[in-house]
C-alpha cells in the first residue's frame, strides 16, 4: 500500500513516551530491521530481533520504552509501551488512504427473499442470495457470492467477505467478521451405527457468534444436535479451524490456524490455542489455558494450565519428556554394547 508521512504526523498517530534523533525525510514504506533503508520504518516487538536494531538503517524506529538505543545519523526513535500497538495504529491510517470505502448499494444480480428486513447503510455484493425471514443490521457488508440462508440474523457492522455461507437459524452478533470461504452452521458431524451401518442424526440445532468475533478464511462451524454451537464475545478464529457441534467457546479466546476441536468441548474464557491442536470431545478446557502448537489434548484442564505435547501434558512435564527423548539414541548404543548375559540376571 501506497503511503507517504512526516516524523511528526507519526508521532501525532504514535503518541510515543519519548523520542529521540532526528530525520527530516518523509517515511514511505515499512521494513523488517534487516532490511529497512532511507525512509523507512521499523520496530521491535520480539525480543529475538533486539540484536538487529543497532544496525537497522530504517529512518524510522518504533521500540520498547526500556530498550537501550541510541539513534544514528538520520534516524529518530519512538520509544513505546508497544510498538506492535503503534504500528497498528499507523496501519489504520495507512488502511484508510489506500482502502476504497464500499458504498452502501445493493447490486442488480443479488437476489433478495421479500420477507429479508435490511436495516440502513448496508452493501450487498454481486450475486449475493439471502434467504426468508433474514434480518440484517445497519452498515453491515457482504461480499460477492455469500449465502445466507433462512431466517438468519446479522447484527450491526458486520463486515462478511465473499464466498462466505451462513447456514439457516445462525445468530450473527455485531462487530464480526467473516472471512472468505468460512461456513456458519455446516452439518454437525453426528452418526450412530445402526445394523453395522453409520446412520445420520439429524442437527437441529444452530450457531451463535457473539459480538467483535472475527472467522478467518474457510474456517468451519458446526451446528449443535438441538441446542447451540457459541463463539463468544471478541474471540478471534485464525484460517481452516474446524469447531464441532455444540462446542461453546468463551469470551477473548484465540484460536490458531487448523486447530480442530470435536464435538460438546466447553471452552473458557482467555483461552489460547496453538495452530494445529487438537481436542477431543466432551471436555472442558479451563479459563485461561495456553495450548502449545501441535498438542493433542485429550483430558479435561486447569485453570491457566499451560500445555505441550502430544498427548498434551503441563509445560514442565512436556519439557522433561522432550529431553529424555533425546536421550534416547544414546541410551540405546549403550544397552546394544552390554553383553547379553546383563540382562539374564
Amino acid at each position: 500500500m501506497r503511503f507517504q508521512f512526516s516524523v511528526e504526523e507519526l508521532r501525532e498517530i504514535v503518541q510515543p513516551t519519548h523520542v529521540t534523533g532526528n530525520f527530516q525525510g518523509n517515511i514511505t514504506r515499512i521494513a523488517s530491521l534487516q532490511e529497512a533503508k532511507i525512509g523507512a520504518l521499523s520496530f521491535l516487538a520480539n525480543p529475538k530481533y533486539a540484536r538487529d536494531v543497532a544496525t537497522s538503517q530504517a529512518s524510522l524506529l518504533l521500540l520498547p520504552e526500556n530498550f537501550d538505543c541510541v539513534p544514528i545519523a538520520n534516524q529518530v526513535i519512538f520509544f513505546c509501551e508497544n510498538p506492535s500497538i503503534a504500528l497498528a495504529k499507523i496501519c489504520q491510517h495507512i488502511e484508510k488512504l489506500n482502502v476504497q470505502e464500499i458504498p452502501a448499494e445493493i447490486h442488480s444480480s443479488a437476489i433478495i427473499h421479500p420477507t429479508a428486513q435490511l436495516a440502513r447503510n448496508i452493501s450487498i455484493g454481486a450475486h449475493v442470495v439471502i434467504g426468508e425471514g433474514v434480518t440484517i443490521g445497519e452498515n453491515t457488508v457482504i461480499g460477492a457470492g455469500t449465502i445466507i440462508e433462512r431466517h438468519v440474523s446479522l447484527g450491526h457492522d458486520v463486515k462478511i467477505f465473499p464466498h462466505v455461507s451462513v447456514m439457516s437459524f445462525s445468530k450473527i452478533g455485531s462487530y464480526v467478521t467473516l472471512h472468505s470461504g468460512v461456513v456458519i452452521g455446516s452439518d454437525g458431524f453426528g452418526f450412530e451405527e445402526v445394523d453395522g451401518r453409520h446412520k445420520k442424526i439429524p442437527q437441529i440445532g444452530n450457531v451463535i457468534l457473539e459480538d467483535y468475533v472475527d472467522i478467518g478464511a474457510h474456517t468451519t462451524i458446526d451446528r449443535a444436535r438441538f441446542a447451540s454451537t457459541i463463539i463468544g464475545q471478541g474471540t478471534k478464529i485464525d484460517n481452516l479451524v474446524q469447531i464441532g457441534h455444540n462446542v461453546r467457546i468463551g469470551k477473548n479466546c484465540i484460536i490458531v490456524a487448523q486447530v480442530g476441536i470435536a464435538g460438546s468441548t466447553t471452552i473458557g474464557n482467555n483461552v489460547t490455542i496453538g495452530g494445529q491442536v487438537g481436542i477431543a470431545g466432551h471436555l472442558h478446557i479451563a479459563d485461561g489455558t495456553q495450548i502449545g502448537a501441535q498438542s493433542g489434548v485429550t483430558k479435561d484442564t486447569q485453570p491457566h494450565s499451560v500445555l505441550l505435547g502430544s498427548p498434551a501434558a503441563s509445560y514442565k512435564e512436556a519439557v522433561r519428556q522432550f529431553a529424555s527423548l533425546a536421550k534416547l539414541p544414546e541410551i540405546l548404543k549403550k544397552i546394544k554394547k552390554m553383553p547379553s548375559n546383563d540382562f539374564n540376571g
